[in-house]
């Protein structure tokens, strides 16, 4: 995968133009602006209406409502697990696409359209390595089968399939990597669909479409359906745009559908490196998905405490190029953040809470060592802070 280094002069020059489009079309709103940005984040778009004077001079528009079904979703959506579902309408479009391209499906993290086809009676194998599946989706169903794999390692599947749809997280190389990995598992006259990231979603997007594009043409005759899937907001990204000064604008991403007729799917020499990244526990309270870092990166000698540039302990940003990720020890589906000086004491206390037991007793709680008063009352006041 070709690295590109586009200026963000460049960058903003293009999204200056789509954003001046979108503006002087009758019955604009600033809002109908951030939802057809194809891919900028809405905090980045708002800020360029502002430099472009094109803010004040749009009514603010109605916010759209959160879908009630998506509001009370639990275990809740992390953003470290790449976890953004499609809305009902886009679920509904793309399980029909896939049923009437083939008589099976296999679906590599796409939980959503896969519960839907399982539900309709479409046979389908669902790869995804979140058991959190299990919980969230009804999985007793005779045409779905569940793995739970990592697509990045070769998938303990024996068969081949007519259709394979793919929901990669939004960067290049796992694109790349999941396109290997479903081309493993087809056959010539096999038709492959996936999702392709917008073109400014990041400053190199439009570059590393063309180049996966490329890519994907080496496997088949390539078709690509612009604008055509949409993504409800999870409350991490809700919780961004409420903290900050864009108007809130609900179920703004929208992505590509890219469709490949297989000729050739032994075409790709082998898949990308893809970095792990650090690891990561994981801990459900009170339908909120908490992630700890295995590792700490011992940025503070306190059990928990904030993040510089994180007001409210809320990272303004789900994006992995922003430098205070680095920072973050404990991560929640709210888009909470926090530095963690004593990973024992904070894992203990994620732990109890799975139990079942309040955040205003766990300063009375026993915990397998011992741990001073004073601690565990900084972890209740640090807890009750982080976990809304």
């Amino acid at each position: 995968m070709t690295e590109h280094t586009t200026s963000d002069t460049a960058y903003y020059r293009r999204l200056d133009d789509r954003l001046t489009t979108v503006a002087t079309t009758p019955g604009a709103t600033v809002r109908s602006v951030l939802r057809d940005t194809r891919g900028a984040f809405p905090t980045v778009a708002y800020e360029r209406l502002r430099h472009l004077g094109l803010a004040d001079e749009l009514p603010e528009g109605d916010p759209a409502s959160v879908d009630a079904a998506e509001a009370v979703r639990t275990p809740e959506l992390h953003p470290l697990d790449f976890e953004w579902y499609f809305t009902d309408d886009s679920v509904a479009d793309i399980a029909a696409t896939l049923r009437d391209a083939g008589n099976s499906v296999l679906c590599l993290g796409a939980p959503t359209v896969a519960a839907r086809l399982a539900r309709r009676g479409v046979p389908v194998t669902l790869v995804d390595r979140n058991d959190l599946f299990e919980t969230r989706f009804e999985t007793d169903l005779d045409s779905l089968r569940f793995c739970q794999a990592d697509v990045h390692e070769p998938l303990p599947l024996e068969s081949t399939f007519p259709v394979v749809f793919f929901d990669p997280p939004w960067y290049p190389e796992h694109t790349e990597a999941w396109l290997y990995r479903a081309c493993q598992h087809v056959r010539p006259g096999a038709r492959l669909y996936f999702v392709l990231f917008p073109p400014l979603v990041r400053p190199a997007a439009l570059a590393q479409r063309t180049d996966l594009l490329e890519t994907a043409r080496q496997v088949g005759r390539v078709s690509i359906d612009d604008d055509a899937i949409g993504y409800h907001t999870p409350a991490f990204e809700r919780r961004i745009l409420q903290d900050s000064d864009a108007p809130v604008v609900a179920d703004w991403r929208h992505a590509d559908l890219a469709s490949v007729d297989v000729s050739d799917p032994g075409a790709l020499a082998g898949p990308p490196t893809v970095s792990g990244g650090s690891e990561w526990d994981t801990f459900v309270t009170d339908g909120q998905v908490v992630k700890l870092r295995r590792t700490v990166t011992d940025g503070t000698t306190d059990v928990l405490a904030p993040i510089d540039g994180c007001d409210g302990y809320v990272l303004p940003s789900v994006s992995r190029r922003d430098a205070r990720r680095q920072n973050v020890d404990l991560w929640t589906s709210r888009n909470r953040v926090a530095t963690v000086g004593d990973r024992a004491v904070v894992a203990e206390g994620l732990r109890l809470l799975e139990t079942g037991i309040d955040r205003s007793a766990l300063s009375a709680a026993e915990f397998s060592t011992t741990v001073p008063a004073s601690r565990k009352e900084t972890l209740v006041t640090e807890l009750n802070a982080i976990l809304e």
